[in-house]
């Protein structure tokens, strides 16, 4: 009860942490209940900045990441603080003019170019490496659906001529490293493609169905260790030849796929007594559709487990494929066999997802701040926003598959930011998230609401202009939080109109 009438003021809160210790392992959640009082009260609209695509902070809130409008240049800010002097009192007076400039809150360390004259970077595409402060990014040539056909290619996945990721050391800008894919087609969206963990990070090859595993060496070198596809031990395809069994054209199905089948064939085979009558039912009679399945997406569980989503061929090769038959599975690296696999309708799975969470996007390397994102097995408040998902889903089949749908996990795709901390604030998740996400544009304010005093709206974030309510159709807004600073960026993006960038802040 003491807790619960905390009090408002922030000097009074910092005497009350001098008597009152937090309980044992629970410093930070402590800490970040200061962030109550700790919040953006004020907006600069319509920011003097360059006319670039910002992409994100950094988990570790040192850089701020933007690209060039023509898609070719990397420029890296550093965040600074807002400082000025006034004769009386500052409060009293608004800003000076020199102080509404972006200038006064983001420092330009560098600008290089990454992409060549026939690339682009791919602007959705960022990974970070917190330990060595490295950036992973990517560049691709145009997209073409008229792909030819290739050997050991998937029939009606579009072809990219060149796909090249670059490892960049963002404290100076250097270019440590390349790894570029020929005719191939990785799906880079929202860094859907590939996943870092420690560092490894994996690459998924949509047109070639294989899995490529890189290291980062300290040195800043990218270095293939595991190629996972057509064969699953690196001495597989010599084993092949020396036995005079090379596989050409379609003799031998992929490693990764014999692995599959073989696992559902034992699991089907254990599952009834009368084995020849289920297996027909069950797996001979769906043979040709488990042979049709691919790899969509694929993360790390550990060092040693991948995560993999099978699915239809069928499936379009889009932003989402979430409608479509799909099976998840987890595969040994090490002993290259597939440990457990799963239907996106099992609701063994979604209670593992719903229970173990963490586990599904947990890096050991990842920032202090990130560890505190709210899921539903750290807050007691994720679970109410799962109830109202499952009741307005139509069966319980429907909202387990829409909830399976973000598996596997995208890397990196939620800010650790404490103001979606579902423990402090409540806000609508409709028009704003924690998640990497472009959305439509609404007319009025975004309201943080205490979670504590229900009724106490803590601040507002208004993207657009502020000429009040204006006509928001067309119009797409993203949000940028600062991982501990009371510092976010409202970007409102408009076809053929000068992107609107707001600074919120606290003052």
């Amino acid at each position: 009860m003491v807790g619960f009438f905390r009090s408002g003021n922030l000097a009074s809160r910092v005497f009350d942490r001098q008597f009152l210790s937090p309980r044992p392992g629970a410093t930070v959640n402590t800490v970040r209940q200061f962030y109550e009082n700790l919040v953006p009260s004020y907006t600069i609209y319509g920011i003097d900045c360059p006319d670039y695509s910002f992409r994100k902070f950094t988990d570790d809130g040192k850089y701020l990441v933007a690209f060039s409008r023509n898609h070719q240049d990397l420029i890296v800010y550093r965040p600074i603080w807002l400082t000025f002097s006034c004769h009386e009192e500052c409060d009293s007076h608004d800003l000076p003019a020199n102080a509404e400039r972006f200038d006064s809150f983001f420092k330009q360390l560098y600008s290089i170019s990454l992409a060549s004259s026939n690339e682009y970077i791919c602007e959705d595409f960022f990974l970070y490496m917190e330990c060595h402060q490295y950036g992973l990014f990517a560049t691709s040539t145009a997209r073409s659906n008229e792909s030819s056909v290739t050997e050991g290619a998937i029939h009606g996945v579009p072809s990219i001529e060149k796909i090249t990721f670059y490892l960049v050391r963002l404290e100076d800008g250097a270019i440590l490293d390349e790894k570029a894919f020929c005719n191939d087609f990785i799906n880079l969206a929202h860094s859907i493609g590939a996943y870092l963990y420690e560092d490894l990070v994996c690459i998924v090859s949509l047109r070639y169905q294989t899995i490529h595993v890189l290291q980062i060496r300290d040195s800043g070198s990218l270095v293939e260790v595991r190629r996972i596809g057509a064969f699953c031990r690196e001495d597989d395809e010599l084993f092949l030849y020396s036995h005079g069994q090379a596989a050409q054209g379609s003799s031998f199905l992929p490693g990764i796929k014999q692995r599959l089948l073989s696992f559902i064939f034992r699991k089907t085979w254990n599952e009834e007594p009368d084995q020849a009558l289920h297996l027909k039912k069950k797996f001979y009679f769906h043979f040709q559709d488990y042979v049709d399945l691919i790899i969509w997406k694929v993360q790390f569980l550990d060092r040693h487990h991948l995560f993999i989503k099978f699915g239809s061929v069928n499936g379009r090769v889009t932003r989402s494929t979430d409608q479509n038959l799909a099976f998840f599975a987890v595969y040994n690296m090490e002993t290259t066999e597939i440990v457990s696999l799963y239907q996106n309708s099992s609701e063994e799975l979604y209670s593992l997802f719903e229970h173990y969470y963490d586990h599904f996007h947990a890096n050991p390397q990842n920032s202090l701040h990130e560890k505190f994102i709210s899921s539903n097995p750290n807050s007691v408040h994720a679970p109410d926003q799962l109830r109202t998902i499952k009741s307005k889903a139509s069966s319980p089949s429907q909202f387990v598959k829409k909830m399976m749908a973000s598996l596997p996990y995208t890397c990196q795709s939620q800010s650790p930011s404490p103001y979606f901390d579902l423990s402090i604030f409540r806000y609508d998740e409709k028009l704003f998230s924690a998640i990497d996400r472009h959305r439509h544009c609404t007319e009025y304010p975004i309201k943080f609401i205490s979670v504590r005093q229900p009724n106490v709206v803590k601040f507002k974030i208004k993207p657009g202009s502020d000429s009040g309510a204006s006509d928001s159709r067309g119009k797409r807004i993203s949000s940028l939080f600062h991982p501990f600073f009371p510092l976010a960026l409202s970007i409102q993006q408009t076809n053929m109109q000068p992107t609107v960038v707001n600074v919120h802040f606290r003052r």
